[in-house]
This record gives structure tokens, sequence and C-alpha cells, in this order.
């Protein structure tokens, strides 16, 4: 059982962290973790659900930058480095991170939300309310307890048998290896002595050295240090402010693992391994090529926050016309989608493009049944990858469930919110904003008079005012009006049979099927994978000033035949990945 500090002792400096945390959002920090700068850095906001209008179809569009045919960007002008940066760890790095750290699992909903189409852009600017610190600091005495309560693990977890004097060498020596892989670095001389003098007072208050070294486990990871990623630079041998090994140890780890670095991956940041070409790219390889399966991770979790699946979790449908439509599918829905990215890259080593014609699905007992397929011996968490007909109406990723559900009201799909992310962040097309005054919710069905959603976005955009956005977004989502709210297939919509034609690039197409092949074969669709991926690895916006480095790494997809693995090394290797700016 854990042995409370009295909410008086100097020891429990839970209240000075707590401060400290709030604090290192907007402010400068010093704690056990050394100082921290403020952040800075902008993101694209989320915005609300709408059927007619052009909200709700996902997080801001960046402005538009003039490129051309293939998607290349035009005359870009000279590379700029982005100025550095603090970062909180996203939900998910944290979760990671305490799993990879205590081995425990923690639910990250009870944690401040994400920001932003890509969390770890958002997480330059986002602010831990006091209410999340709080949250924080559970999650972690949570994990500690998680160990401490079992003997076998807590031994195995310090390593050696801490003492009850002030100067334990045991308890220093695991709080600096401890501390290195926490906070990505070693610890100062000043740092290792806060924390050991944490452990010391613990020690004399609880009688006990094991708890001495629970509560300075605790102060380490309630930290500053741990929660957030400094991205600051230092000058190298030229002149030029770059990232320091750590720093580009750490941006490695988590871009690749989305999780904190490994042992080897600290050690090759001391040896200055991370400094050449060839240690640079020989450490990405071996991050990616993981035994454990981590390197997925890279492919999978920008799949999930590029096409923002998250969302899939947290929308609701309407239980009368979705009787089947719960968590065990929902969550299906997004195994289906990160599977069918990690698949492309890891597993059939397929072009990225085909993921728009793909018939894979990896499916549970719910989707399966959603997706018509076999589901003898799946149950709500056993999956398995299946073969979709190759004749057959579903193919590729915005055929898939996960995609179609989240663009999509509790009632019927929306084929403008789908139309709309399609070309905003698939395509990399502009959709302006409607004009003031314009209904954004088509109006009901009368059931006197049924009608499909075609027809009724037919009639909306007889308005003028109507007519130049929807004539962008809609052709792209109507050839999924074959797929309702959940993703389910059909025919025909309040009785009357579904017309699922549109145009792809202005060449027409006759439904989902024929887009995803189209898409399969344009080399713009991979230019703005490029645009988007270089925005999630860079972790800034995308700008003007990225176009040579955004085309660099174009042209090398590719010449790789658009390997989705070729492209993390691409950009991870690249002079842009480690280059920083002072910060303003």
């Amino acid at each position: 059982m854990k042995k409370a500090l009295p909410s008086s002792s100097p020891v429990r400096l839970l209240a000075v962290l707590c401060a400290a945390l709030e604090l290192g959002c907007t402010a400068n920090v010093t704690d056990p973790g050394g100082p921290a700068a403020s952040p800075g850095g902008g993101t694209g906001g989320q915005s609300g659900g709408g059927a007619a209008g052009t909200s709700g179809s996902g997080g801001t569009a960046p402005g538009p930058i003039q490129v051309d045919e293939d998607g290349r960007i035009a005359n870009p002008p000279a590379f700029q480095a982005p100025a550095g940066m603090l970062r909180r760890l996203t939900r998910s790095q944290f979760r990671n991170a305490v799993r990879d750290i205590f081995g425990v699992e923690v639910d990250v909903t009870k944690l401040d939300s994400d920001i932003g189409q890509f969390p770890a852009i958002g997480a330059a600017a986002v602010e831990t309310s006091p209410r999340g610190v709080e949250q924080y600091q559970t999650a972690i005495e949570d994990a500690v307890d998680a160990v401490w309560s079992d003997a076998a693990k807590r031994s195995q977890f310090i390593g050696c048998a801490p003492g009850s004097a002030a100067a334990d060498a045991c308890t220093r020596s695991f709080l600096e290896k401890m501390g290195r892989r926490a906070w990505r670095r070693p610890l100062e001389a000043e740092e290792l002595d806060q924390l050991a003098g944490v452990a010391s007072t613990a020690t004399t208050e609880l009688g006990s050295g094991v708890e001495g070294v629970r509560w300075a486990t605790v102060a380490l990871f309630t930290s500053p240090s741990f929660l957030y990623r400094p991205e600051l630079g230092a000058a190298d041998a030229g002149g030029k402010l770059r990232l320091t090994n750590y720093e580009a140890a750490g941006r490695l780890a988590f871009l690749i693992w989305n999780s904190l670095p490994d042992q080897q991956l600290l050690d090759d940041a001391a040896s200055g391994a991370l400094s050449t070409a060839e240690g640079l790219r020989a450490t990405v390889n071996r991050l990616l090529d993981a035994s454990n399966g981590s390197g997925r991770e890279a492919i999978g979790e920008f799949g999930q926050q590029y096409l923002e699946l998250d969302r899939v979790l947290t929308q609701p449908k309407d239980a009368g016309l979705y009787p089947d439509y719960n968590a065990a599918l929902q969550a299906g829905m997004v195994r289906d989608m990160r599977a069918t990215w990690e698949g492309a890259a890891f597993d059939d080593k397929v072009s990225a493009l085909s993921l728009f014609s793909t018939t894979k699905a990896t499916v549970n007992a719910e989707l399966a049944k959603l997706y018509g397929v076999d589901a003898t011996g799946l149950t709500s968490s056993t999956f398995k990858t299946v073969s979709l007909p190759a004749d057959g109406p579903r193919v590729g990723i915005l055929s898939k469930a996960g995609f179609l559900s989240q663009f999509a009201n509790q009632k019927e799909g929306s084929p403008t919110l789908r139309g709309k992310f399609i070309r905003e962040w698939l395509m990399c097309k502009a959709v302006p904003p409607p004009p003031e005054g314009v209904a954004l919710v088509l109006p009901d069905v009368d059931p006197n008079s049924p009608t499909t959603k075609r027809q009724r976005l037919d009639a909306h955009r007889q308005s003028p005012a109507c007519a130049g956005c929807h004539a962008l977004m809609d052709p792209l989502g109507l050839p999924l009006e074959n797929f309702d709210a959940v993703g389910k297939y059909r025919t025909t919509e309040s009785g009357l049979p579904i017309d699922s034609s549109g145009e792809v690039n202005g060449v027409p197409v006759a439904n989902a099927r024929e887009m995803g092949e189209a898409m399969a074969q344009s080399k713009s669709m991979a230019a703005c994978m490029v645009r988007r991926f270089h925005a999630y690895a860079m972790g800034h916006d995308e700008r003007d000033v990225d176009g040579a480095v955004v085309n660099d790494l174009i042209s090398s997809f590719e010449a790789s035949g658009y390997q989705l693995r070729d492209l993390v090394v691409a950009a991870a290797t690249h002079d842009a990945f480690s280059a920083v700016a002072p910060q303003p």
C-alpha cells in the first residue's frame, strides 16, 4: 500500500510541481527539470459539424501555395529554418512513454485534449489547464503505484536496494539512469541533487528508501522536462543553429516510435553518431525496423492524425437508425484504417497511392458484419486481414467506414463534408469559406416527398452564393453516396436509386471504385501526401519557405515508387529536419 506523504511535507512538492507545470506552458520554468522556454508556434484549429456548408470537415487547411500540375511547389523561395520551440507530449506520446517506462496503460482521454489536425504541431501552442496538471499528476502516480504494488516489478524497475542515507548510491544511480531516459538527456548535477533530495526527505519521513525512490520517481515524471520536448537548438561548428544531438534523438523517436528514445538512441546522441549522414540514416532504419514493430507507428500514427481518426471514437449516431453502431465497431474502424496504412508501408511494401484503390481490410466481428464478409472466429477484440471482392463497391481508404462515418452526421452521410476534406487535405486544393448568411445545413427530408441527398444538394446549389463552393466539394463526395452515415453500403436512399457519379480533377467517375482508381494514378495526390507528411514530421504548419524541402521529398518519394517507409527516411535524414532558428 502506498504511504502517503503529509500534506505539509516539503518532500511532496506536488503542489510546487503542479504550479511549475502550469507555468511551463506559458512562461519560463525552473524546477527539478531545469529551465524551460516558452512555447511558440501555431496550428490549425478544429471546426464544428455541418452538412451543406464548409465547416466541420476537419482542421483548418493551410493557405494557398502555388503548385504545378503534378503538385510540386512552383518557384519556391529559399528555405528558412523554423523558430525553435517547446512541445508538450501529445496524448498518444504520453500514453506510449508511460507504457514503455512503467509497462502500464493510462487512460489518456482524461488528459487535456490535443489541438489541431496534427497534434504534434498543436503541441507547440497548447496550454495545460490546472485540471490538466492534476490529471497528469494522477496518471503518473497511478503508473508508479502499479509498479510499486508488485515487489518483483518494483525490484526490477529500481535495479538495486535503496538505502536510507542522504547520498544513497543506489538512489542516485537509479535517478541518473531513469532521468536520462525520461528527460531524453543527461541530468545536470544540480538536477540530480534536487531529485535525490526529494528521495532523501521522503525516506526520512516514511522510513523507507523504497518509498523515497517512489516519490523521486513521481517528481521526475511530473516535471516539465518529461512532459515537454525542447527543440531549441545550439550553434554547430559552422555557426548554424541546429537541434542538439539529444533534441534530435527525441524528435526521431517521437516521429518514428511516437514515444521516448531508447538507451541505444541516447547513446548514439552522446557519441555523435547522429551528427553524421551515415550514422543518422543507420539510426532511422534501426528505429523503423525495430523487432517489436514500434516503427510502424511512423506511418500508423501519421495516418491516424492525417485522417482525424480519433473523431471516429467520439461521434454518436442515431441508435434507431444504426443499432449496431457501438464502441467495438468504432474501434474496429480505426484499427482497419491504421492497419491499411501500416500494411502498405511495412508488409506489402506497395505504392502509397494504392491506399486509394486497395481492397484489403482488417476487421473484427462488428466491422466484418458491416462490410459483409465472413466473421467466423472473430470477436470484438480479434482481427484478421481480408480481401474484399475485387469487383465490389468498396475500394481504398475513402470507402472504409473509418473515413465515411466521421464525415457524416448522426443520421446521414455528407457528400459536402467528405468532398471538402478530400479536396483540402488529400488534394491540397483550397475551398473558400461560405459567404455570410448562407445556410450551412440542408432542410430535412419531407416524408411526403422523399428525395436523395444529391437532389437536395442540387436544389441548394441553385443559389449563386452556394454554387461556387459546392461545385468544388460535392463532385468529390457524391461518389461515396452509396455508403451511409456509418459506412454501410446501400443502393437506395429514401426508396430512390442513388446516383453516385462525380468528378476527380475534371474527369467523370461513376462511383467510389472509379474515384479511388483515378486517385491511385495521380501524381498530385502523392505530392499532397508529401506536403502533409512534411508538416507532420517537421512539427510546424506549411510555409512557403518550405517549398524547396517539400520538392526534395516529392522527388525522392516518386523515385522510390511512392514507398511510405522511404518517405520517413527521406524526411528524417533531410538537413531541414534538425534546422532551427532563434526564437523571436
